[in-house]
């Protein structure tokens, strides 16, 4: 279970987000050539477009026909970072995630334990234990690219990395899985079936917590697999006896 660790990691982050760091400038340009600011989208080089973001004849909610392939290109991985050292201790999150959630006492590369090198970690997608910190990466259960591009990119710059930086949608796992399941919703990847009602109900969490539009598919899935899950519906378990 990862609840204890998680639970950890939110009090310390929470400590961590001043609101200096909230509203910082975005530095680098997207795919497109631009970026965001506050309530408005600047561009920088020749070609870029304009996103519909702010565009008041964009409907609030994406119908069955919205591309969201179409808003990838404005991403900006500066709005939505989540590599920071925000207490300036020289752990970035995944070191401070390294830490918490190993199943020992972790080993560092040096003397001043910026960077973890060894200790124990169990994959939840996988169901594998990993000893060696380069074997594991952050992964967000409900990717970042997901999010923007399902209602995300309308978001104040504060909300995209609250987002970005919730422990509760945050997990170590292998890094080629984090590979595998790239933006993919519940559709398309799912973790381990020990883990997929876990995964899934994370899924519905946070989708509700950041008022998130998911795909049809995705919330048809959630749903299907939620309601043969006994931890999440009491009715699953009667009727599996039933049976």
């Amino acid at each position: 279970m990862i609840k204890k660790p998680l639970l950890l990691l939110s009090g310390v982050i929470s400590f961590w987000l001043v609101p200096s760091l909230l509203f910082g400038h975005a530095g680098n340009l997207d795919e497109n050539g631009g970026h965001y600011w506050q309530r408005s989208y600047h561009c920088h080089m020749g070609g870029c477009e304009m996103p519909d973001t702010f565009d008041f004849s964009r409907r609030p909610r994406d119908s069955l026909f919205t591309d969201y392939r179409a808003r990838e290109k404005f991403f900006n991985d500066d709005d939505w970072n989540f590599e920071l050292d925000f207490d300036g201790d020289c752990q970035s999150t995944r070191q401070e995630m390294l830490i918490l959630t190993s199943r020992i006492e972790v080993r560092y590369t040096n003397p001043r334990n910026c960077v973890v090198r060894t200790g124990e970690w169990f994959d939840e997608y996988t169901g594998e234990l990993f000893e060696v910190a380069v074997q594991v990466e952050i992964d967000h259960i409900i990717p970042r690219m997901y999010a923007h591009t399902h209602g995300g990119d309308r978001w104040e710059p504060e909300k995209k990395l609250q987002f970005s930086n919730d422990p509760m949608n945050m997990i170590l796992i292998e890094r080629r899985e984090v590979r595998r399941k790239r933006d993919r919703g519940p559709s398309r990847y799912l973790p381990r079936e020990e883990f997929e009602c876990q995964y899934v109900a994370l899924w519905d969490q946070l989708s509700d917590k950041y008022d998130l539009q998911l795909s049809s598919s995705d919330r048809s899935t959630i749903s299907r697999i939620l309601d043969d899950c006994p931890e999440f519906n009491p009715n699953a378990e009667s009727d599996a006896d039933t049976q």
